[in-house]
């Protein structure tokens, strides 16, 4: 039996709700009581450590104010040396695990994280308290249920989203598709095609995952190559009665075979960029919405939406989280010798910051400026009476395309007014470019089919989507005094030779493809190469 399955099997209903939704009860001071209690725990922690020493002194604080006062913010190049190199020895506690991300070009390959075990306990509590709210719809209601098939789309071990997947495993009976021990040994795309190969065979109740994958596939049975080649597995009962079913609803409604049609399931769980974006194409091909989770590798998931599927609200008890104004963050962007001032989530008011995180439990991040900037649309949830700030995810910190310091835009902004110009594409990267002293947002498309498209309709298109969208773009056309947006259609095939170029190089999972927001000029020359289309 895993750790928690005995609260569902007895069906301790108010006890689950307790333990995995109940901080969504708290108000701010209960909120903040909890993060300072293990604030001062995690304090104690690193002073019995060589590395917590190095980063909070000689002098132990002995409050969140002197804390704050004593110790400076960190990034990850204060970390190098040690937990890139897996030194345990210098840690506050041993880790369980080691995670990694993707790191960046040039100053190191991967991230390393160290996770403890109380941390990776943490990651089953968050990921499941999602998937109960992504199936309800009333506060204390429990339809997670043992042996659930979950449909996983997630990258493997030493990738954070792994260890999710396996400290689920060990806490509770889900039946997992594929299984935790094959999704480790397989490809990412193997992965991928032997989940929903599984999920016909045996239906499926969650996903979890990334959204885009979701979409696509809902693309591909909307355009006639999602129904299944013919085998003998047609002819398993539970196969042929999805299968009928789907085309018997599909024929009522009139409408090509859909996922819905197929599938009843009962919450997708996803994080990303991405999740807002195609939030209503999901709903459209799956009939339920994604629920959205937030976290990085080096805080674990600090933030979940809840059932009304509107605003994330933080979990008190993963990272002691403070936030740096928009307005500081800038001046410090500007000048990176000022430090910027921070502020405490009870003084959290209505507007964008920078999130800093300081692990609980054992960890090693102290004062860690993740590199997201979030923003707090409301101080609370009256709809479903959460007295606790909401936020939305508003950019990496890096990834903005600043125009002539008038207009900063997110890959969020660019993403929308893509989307908005309804043109049919597979993928996108947008750069800053300077020519003839004239400074360009210049974007490229890929489409999945190039004839008979208008580039100067779409691009006209794309151009009044973001003036829509921020505010600030608006106006800086007329500033300027001539059109600031650039645009070029890429070949079929130009993001999948990059990435076939990559794998063939040796390039990790995160390597593969490149980032949509201010790709290098390598990386643009290899996109490019060969596969533009000209005016």
């Amino acid at each position: 039996m895993k750790t928690h399955s005995d609260l569902f099997k007895q069906g301790r209903k108010e006890e689950i709700w307790a333990k995995y939704c109940g901080f969504l009860d708290l108000n701010v001071d209960e909120f903040m009581e909890i993060q300072e209690h293990l604030l001062l725990e995690q304090i104690g922690l690193l002073g019995k450590s060589m590395m917590g020493r190095m980063l909070m002194g000689d002098v132990i604080p002995g409050s969140i104010e002197e804390f704050r006062e004593v110790v400076p913010f960190t990034t990850y190049k204060d970390y190098l040396g040690y937990i890139d190199e897996k030194r345990e020895d210098v840690l506050p506690r041993k880790p369980h695990v080691w995670a990694h991300t993707s790191g960046r070009s040039g100053e190191y390959k991967f991230k390393w994280v160290p996770i403890t075990k109380q941390m990776y306990d943490k990651f089953a509590d968050a990921v499941i308290g999602s998937m109960i709210m992504s199936t309800v719809s009333r506060r204390g209601e429990i339809n997670l249920e043992l042996n659930d098939n979950v449909l996983v789309a997630l990258a493997p071990p030493p990738y954070i989203t792994g260890f999710f997947l396996h400290s689920i495993s060990e806490s509770i009976d889900l039946q997992f598709l594929p299984s935790v021990e094959i999704s480790d040994q397989v490809d990412f795309q193997e992965r991928i095609a032997l989940g929903f190969d599984l999920a016909m065979k045996k239906g499926v109740d969650f996903f979890y995952g990334i959204s885009s994958i979701l979409v696509r596939v809902g693309e591909r049975f909307e355009e006639g190559s999602g129904t299944t080649k013919f085998s003998l597995d047609l002819l398993r009962p539970g196969v042929l009665y999805r299968l009928i079913k789907g085309l018997i609803i599909s024929k009522i409604k009139k409408t090509p075979l859909l996922p819905k049609y197929i599938w009843n399931l009962k919450g997708i769980i996803t994080g990303g960029t991405d999740t807002s974006i195609y939030r209503d194409q999901i709903e459209y091909y799956w009939g339920r919405k994604p629920l959205e989770v937030y976290g990085a590798t080096e805080s674990g998931a600090i933030s979940t939406q809840a059932w009304n599927y509107k605003g994330l609200t933080f979990f008190p008890d993963i990272s002691f989280l403070e936030f740096i104004p928009q307005d500081e963050y800038e001046r410090n962007n500007k000048d990176p010798d000022y430090q910027p001032k921070s502020v405490l989530y009870n003084e959290l008011e209505l507007g964008v910051y920078e999130v800093v995180c300081t692990n609980f439990h054992g960890g090693i991040f102290t004062r860690y400026r993740v590199g997201d900037l979030i923003e707090v649309i409301s101080l609370s949830d009256d709809e479903i009476n959460v007295n606790l700030p909401q936020f939305r995810f508003h950019s990496r910190a890096g990834d903005m395309i600043s125009l002539a310091g008038m207009v900063l835009l997110t890959e969020k902004n660019i993403w929308e007014a893509i989307k908005g110009a309804e043109v049919d594409y597979y993928d996108w990267v947008a750069r800053k470019e300077v020519m003839d002293g004239k400074i360009y947002l210049h974007i490229f498309i890929e489409l999945k089919s190039p004839s008979n498209i208008d580039i100067d309709q779409i691009k006209s298109k794309i151009s009044d989507n973001l003036k829509n969208i921020n505010s600030d773009y608006l106006g800086f056309e007329s500033f300027l005094g001539y059109d600031p947006l650039k645009l070029d259609f890429l070949n079929p095939g130009a993001f999948g030779v990059y990435m076939d170029y990559q794998k063939s190089e040796g390039a990790d999972l995160a390597h593969t493809k490149p980032p949509h927001m201010k790709p290098t000029s390598d990386q643009m020359s290899k996109l490019l190469e060969g596969t533009r289309l000209k005016k």
